[in-house]
């Protein structure tokens, strides 16, 4: 063989650069030709020099084993891809692209010297990206606002801990970053490992030292659990393996590991417990896998999304996700799409609010309606950021319907016949009725930011009032119950004359109304906002109603009217969703859906079959990497990303080129 085809260790290292580099160009930057932009020049033009050498070689040397089993595999999968979906396009830039990473592994991996070079030198160019990722985390302490390679949480703070989070120049997202991110750091801790005096290599390797801690600094502020998790697998495994530690010492740092892993979830619970949609998206893409059929490459979101997406207009479907609809496609499901007319009759409305739900600090915040106050339906699915709500001790009214101190902000007045209102926590229970002859003793209507009895006419109904919009009073509950800290639940029993299309206040506690000084420093509502239920809470009086759960998710759920009854769907759709439906995918659940189950597990079972035949401590730093790069990708689709393909890939292809390898 000729010894062009047997890269030197810096030459390997150069391919690393190469992929490095192609991670540090912003993306969608220059030529935009057949789709290339400045990102994507590194790998063609590796890929060019690569294939030129690889063709070159076949001028001189028979193919071997390695060859046949990549060729044969390859041009399998092409066929399969183009014949077992619903419409054959043998041009599909998905399916291009994983034919090109797929090439670009096997000639790489073709270029290595068995006996001298391995993966880990590609790896370790990824310092690189850490330093450039890490100098935008620095420019943001001094920018406010967008930053490339920061997703902003659209406050007006510069600082990086919460601001937003990482993520990344290369355009991929905090994910994908993340898991750069983390394999950099398993390249750091595994060169110190690897050293018989690992402390000392600690101490005078700065350089490797600086870079671990960037590393993971980095990875942090990515606030990605999936990446997270794939470190966490990535180094104990790297503690069980590694024979240049003892086994009390080996004892020692996976208990500390553990202890620690279990602090950093405990301190860190809007990180790990927040509430996810990855479940609900989950069984979305599961109902449409197929064994052998798929859908075709790149449209697993116009598949599984359908439901939801025939919602939007035309232009808004080919801006953000390139895709159309036919006229019967977009009538599935539109009489649940748009509300009927009927007046609600003797509906309920409920909210839950469940201090610490489970041993982590967590609230869990819930809706529900009902149609006849016995049988509950939840209003989509429960929300949490993760975190504590601590509502604080507050003795003002509570009000019903909103009102004019900041509750009832745009006008945002509840519009319906209040029948009764029920307060329960975890010592006591409270029930109001609205009789006219209860006024001032049950109840109060007063004028909006003071307590001034409201002298107006009013509109009564059995045992119910009247609240009218826009209007000049408000409904006032005494305060009888203590909600700090407690697990509570609020039921509102209303008509209402369909669902209200703006923004309207439903229930309230404000901090205006002192009666005691000490107390009242925070606000609370539950509001419903074109048929979405929030709870909107105050931390601090100065920032506003700044948090809240519910809203516009998949899973949050949409409170509908139909022939006079309260109805709930999820299948209503916002752009402000396009993050949740385009990053929080299942890789080989995605490939499932877009090429069937059967080339999945096939790939599945291979690498199973690779890493099994592989299992030497030779290849230690490889076998670990493969499975951070399998747990992350359980999470999130990496082998459809361009900017981690390429490493995912190369392990497989480099423990094929083990087992197949001959002497040269």
């Amino acid at each position: 063989m000729k010894g062009i085809m047997n890269l030197t260790e810096d030459k390997v290292k150069l391919i690393g650069y190469t992929f490095s580099i192609s991670l540090i160009i912003p993306p969608n930057v220059g030529l935009n030709i057949l789709g290339l932009n400045f990102e994507d020049l590194p790998l063609v033009l590796l890929f060019g020099y690569l294939l030129y050498i690889k063709i070159d070689d076949y001028k001189i040397n028979k193919l071997y084993k390695f060859d046949i089993y990549f060729l044969a595999f390859l041009f399998l999968f092409i066929l399969y891809t183009n014949l077992f979906v619903e419409n054959i396009e043998i041009f599909n830039q998905t399916n291009l692209r994983f034919y090109f990473y797929f090439v670009l592994a096997y000639l790489v991996v073709n270029n290595f010297d068995n006996k001298k070079n391995n993966i880990l030198k590609i790896f370790e160019t990824l310092f690189l990206v850490m330093v450039v990722n890490f100098l935008i985390i620095i420019t943001k302490l001094q920018v406010n606002g967008n930053l490339n390679g920061w997703i902003s949480n659209n406050t007006s703070s510069n600082n990086p801990f919460t601001s937003g989070r990482l993520g990344g120049i290369q355009g991929g997202g905090p994910n994908v970053i993340g898991i750069i991110c983390a394999i950099s750091a398993l390249v750091c801790i595994f060169k110190i490992l690897s050293s018989k005096e690992y402390l000392k290599y600690l101490k005078n390797n700065k350089f490797n030292t600086v870079i671990l801690f960037i590393s993971l600094f980095n990875l942090y502020l990515t606030y990605s659990r999936g990446s997270y998790l794939a470190l966490g697998v990535g180094c104990l495994s790297l503690l069980l393996i590694t024979d240049n530690l003892r086994g009390q010492v080996k004892f020692y740092l996976i208990t500390i590991f553990t202890i620690f892993t279990l602090i950093f979830v405990y301190i860190n619970p809007s990180i790990f417990l927040k509430q996810t949609n990855r479940g609900f998206l989950t069984e979305l893409g599961v109902s449409n896998v197929s064994f052998f059929q798929g859908t075709g490459g790149g449209k697993y979101i116009k598949t599984v999304y359908k439901e939801y997406l025939v919602t939007l207009d035309d232009k808004t479907l080919i801006d953000e996700f390139n895709i159309m609809y036919s006229d019967s496609e977009k009538n599935i499901n539109k009489i649940l799409i748009e509300s009927s007319d009927g007046s609600i009759k003797d509906g309920y409305l409920k909210l839950e609010f469940d201090y610490q739900d489970g041993y982590l600090p967590r609230s869990v915040v819930s809706f529900y309606y009902s149609n006849g106050g016995d049988q509950w339906k939840q209003i989509g699915f429960n929300h949490t950021n993760g975190t504590l709500i601590n509502l604080i001790p507050n003795d003002s009214y509570f009000e019903v319907g909103g009102w004019g101190d900041g509750q009832s902000s745009d006008d945002s007045f509840l519009d319906a016949l209040i029948n009764e209102i029920e307060i329960s926590s975890d010592t006591s229970k409270y029930r109001y009725e609205f009789p006219k002859y209860k006024r001032g003793v049950d109840f109060f209507v007063l004028t909006p930011n003071l307590r001034n009895v409201y002298r107006g006419e009013l509109k009564y109904k059995d045992s119910g009032i009247y609240l009218e919009r826009p209007r000049s009073y408000w409904l006032a509950l005494p305060n009888n119950l203590d909600l700090s800290k407690k697990d509570f639940s609020i039921v509102v029993a209303l008509d209402i004359d369909g669902i209200p299309k703006g923004n309207e206040t439903i229930f309230s506690q404000s901090s205006i109304l002192k009666l005691n000084e000490e107390f009242n420093d925070q606000s609370w509502k539950w509001s419903i906002v074109d048929g979405r239920m929030y709870f909107f809470w105050i931390e601090n009086v100065d920032n506003g109603y700044s948090n809240y759960l519910g809203g516009k998710s998949l899973r949050s759920g949409k409170l509908i009217s139909n022939n006079g009854k309260f109805q709930s769907i999820i299948s209503d759709f916002d752009i402000s969703q396009y993050d949740e439906i385009t990053t929080s995918h299942n890789g080989f659940l995605t490939m499932s859906v877009e090429y069937g189950i059967f080339p999945v597990a096939f790939l599945i079972f291979t690498s199973l079959y690779l890493i099994f035949k592989n299992l030497n401590r030779k290849y230690t730093f490889e076998l670990i990497t493969f499975l951070m790069l399998l747990v992350q990708n359980l999470t999130n689709d990496l082998i459809y990303s361009p900017d981690i393909a390429i490493y995912f890939w190369i392990i497989p292809l480099y423990f094929l080129k083990n087992i197949l390898r001959v002497d040269d």
